[in-house]
């Protein structure tokens, strides 16, 4: 949607859900607090990256994403920087992470449009794997 703004109603915008999917994935395998995600640079190159693949494959199954993912994955982390992430907070109990609700329909998305989405793809596959052993 460059070059054109994107008009939809916020609860159709799916801007939130890949910022949520990029920066929840990516806190659970890094075990680390949200704001960690955005003052190292490593992982708020990552996290920017992610929120854009999952973005991209969302716009891939039709889906509107009228916001910035990475903008708002950023603006989140900056916000409430000691929360650690739902399933970081369940693969530290024991229990399996649910990120593949959220993860496995925006790579299956992915996978139909023939988009690589190499960083949502490794951190999908390692959480699926930690995820098993629950």
């Amino acid at each position: 949607m460059a070059g054109r703004p994107c008009r939809c109603d916020a609860k159709d915008d799916w801007a939130g859900l890949c910022a949520e999917a990029a920066a929840g994935g990516l806190s659970a395998l890094a075990a680390a607090p949200d704001g960690e995600l955005v003052r190292d640079p490593a992982l708020r190159r990552l996290l920017r990256e992610t929120a854009r693949e999952a973005a991209a494959a969302a716009r891939s199954a039709g889906l509107r994403v009228c916001g910035d993912p990475a903008a708002i994955a950023g603006k989140r982390c900056r916000t409430s920087p000691d929360r650690r992430h739902p399933w970081q907070r369940a693969l530290a109990a024991g229990r399996a992470s649910g990120a593949d609700e959220i993860l496995g329909g925006l790579l299956a998305a992915a996978r139909r449009a023939g988009i690589p989405v190499p960083r949502l793809s490794l951190i999908a596959a390692a959480l699926k794997r930690l995820d098993r052993k629950r």
